[in-house]
């Protein structure tokens, strides 16, 4: 989710009022307003906002559908549903952004208001020492191992979506586009995108790239390699980490040599 400032022009509540807090997350379909200690997502929709003679917002169309015609609110509504499931299950840890409320059947996700995102701290703050960066990764990786053992597929391992507290402690957040696999999933095979552990992992050691490295770095999905495995990005077409600090550890997240989220835990 990308950080940013201000309300962006023609974003709407699902009630048709304009958006005029600051917004501090913006997502395909939900976005993060700031409230006092809070941050609080929900959704969204974009309208054309109907401007007053001032120049200030005054209407956006209406967004009730008519009779008959489908309502676009409610995949947006079942989206936020299905995240709330997700913390929920997941419960209070440490390496994951607190929330709160999580049994509300209210459209929105209440969480503990953070410093940033790992990505606008790498752009705009010094490099951080490698004693911080191995506190993150360690972090990292027993929280992801955590969410795996929960049955979750992340699907978005990224720095947006890594968030700092003021202490520098990392924790993941947004799981709009995670999967909440059964309970009796055994941590094979993918959910129906494609995605797998495996993905989690080679991004993983995507983000450990771009941290020690500062340069960019992706991790996606790649062909399907069976009828049941899609593979991420070859290795061919990510960078090098000869000469890179724990390069060894990102050479085994990129080329699905860790089976387990477990085999990162141990830089």
């Amino acid at each position: 989710m990308d950080l940013l400032l201000d309300a962006p022009n023609g974003l709407a509540y699902l009630d048709g009022t304009i958006v005029n807090q600051k917004v501090i997350g913006l997502g395909s379909t939900g976005l993060v307003i700031e409230q006092g200690r809070w941050a609080i997502k929900i959704p969204y929709v974009s309208r054309e906002i109907i401007r007053g003679v001032d120049g200030l917002p005054d209407e956006v169309e209406p967004l009730t559908p008519e009779e008959g015609d489908y309502d676009d609110r409610i995949p947006l509504i079942e989206e936020i549903q299905c995240e709330k499931a997700i913390y929920r299950r997941l419960g209070n840890h440490h390496g994951i952004v607190r929330c709160h409320d999580l049994e509300s059947t209210d459209p929105s996700i209440r969480m503990d208001r953070m410093s940033g995102d790992l990505r606008h701290f790498l752009d705009e703050q010094k490099r951080p020492t490698r004693q911080t960066q191995l506190r993150w990764f360690v972090t990292l990786a027993h929280t992801m191992a955590y969410i795996h053992e929960h049955r979750i597929i992340i699907a978005d391992v990224r720095l947006d979506n890594l968030l700092l507290d003021d202490h520098l402690a990392i924790k993941f957040c947004d799981f709009a586009g995670s999967t909440l696999m059964p309970l009796e999933w055994d941590l094979h095979g993918t959910d129906d995108f494609g995605y797998s552990i495996l993905i989690d992992i080679g991004q993983f050691g995507a983000v450990m790239y771009q941290v020690i490295t500062g340069k960019k770095c992706k991790f996606e999905l790649g062909e399907k390699e069976s009828d049941s495995l899609l593979t991420g990005t070859r290795r061919e077409d990510l960078p090098s980490t000869e000469g890179v600090w724990l390069g060894h550890i990102i050479e085994n997240c990129w080329t699905m040599s860790f089976k387990s989220s477990n085999a990162c835990r141990s830089p």
